[in-house]
């Protein structure tokens, strides 16, 4: 099964993003309209606004990264009960960026966002749970929180609920149950669950086996950059298992795999490529 490894979505009430009233915006903001008229809407105490400023400064949307300035705005915008800000306040807190690393305080952020009903909120309680980060750790907490996530059909906690009942920590292991979350999880556009359907249907495990359908659902999974799922799509198409022959494409996805560095896709790769040479 696949571990939600997808980034954990900051405060930092010390720092303040200096205000130039000439200019209506800060600095790092002077040269974007956009951003200019969100921020003139965040200091006058809109939530929303105060969300999108960190955001945008957390994620560089049309603003150079910068972690204070996001944990500042997220800040804000939390304590003005603002669940996406709460939860990415948490990812913050988890690692480090723009406040003092603290799991605990992580939690606390997670908590009020999943209270609220945020799935992904939910899904990273879940995980804290699961990992005992920042709280004590249990299989079954983790459970209810993915449970509650994944109702909302969120893509990550369906996987991870499936990984559960695979498992059998936290819940009692349901193989059945496992090849539907993955199900779900693969239509939400999950790509490890994508991958995961892909792979229950080249190997036929609760599934009746279907070569062509296990190369739809890679595709799709390789084509979202899943690494395994790149590798996998190679190993078929240099076969000719489920799509027609074809070692160059075998060997792009090959290097697509090698390059996010999965270490079997290089071995496959190198083999490949000798076996090209070889024929020449």
């Amino acid at each position: 099964m696949w571990r939600f490894a997808e980034r954990l979505f900051g405060i930092s009430l010390l720092f303040v993003v200096p205000f130039c009233a000439a200019q209506k915006c800060a600095a790092p903001l002077a040269g974007n309209e956009s951003l200019c008229a969100t921020e003139i809407k965040a200091w006058a105490g809109d939530a929303e606004a105060q969300y999108q400023l960190g955001l945008a400064f957390d994620r560089a949307l049309g603003v150079e990264r910068d972690c204070h300035a996001a944990a500042d705005w997220y800040g804000r915008a939390a304590h003005h009960g603002h669940p996406a800000a709460q939860n990415n306040l948490g990812v913050l807190y988890a690692s480090g960026c723009g406040v003092a690393q603290s799991d605990s305080d992580a939690v606390k952020w997670y908590m009020r966002a999943a209270s609220a009903g945020f799935a992904m909120a939910q899904n990273n309680l879940g995980y804290a749970y699961e990992l005992g980060r920042g709280v004590k750790q249990s299989d079954e907490a983790a459970v209810h929180w993915y449970r509650e996530a994944a109702d909302q059909r969120f893509g990550p906690a369906l996987a991870n609920l499936a990984s559960h009942y695979m498992s059998g920590r936290g819940v009692e292991k349901n193989e059945p149950e496992v090849a539907r979350l993955e199900r779900l999880a693969a239509e939400q556009s999950f790509p490890a669950a994508e991958a995961a359907v892909g792979e229950m249907y080249l190997t036929g495990w609760q599934v009746e086996k279907n070569p062509d359908t296990a190369v739809h659902w890679l595709r799709r999974a390789a084509e979202h950059g899943n690494a395994p799922a790149q590798n996998r799509l190679g190993e078929l198409q240099e076969r000719g298992i489920g799509i027609p022959q074809d070692r160059g494409a075998a060997r792009r996805w090959y290097e697509k795999a090698a390059a996010a560095g999965l270490l079997v896709a290089q071995r496959n790769l190198d083999r490949l490529q000798t076996s090209l040479a070889a024929e020449q």
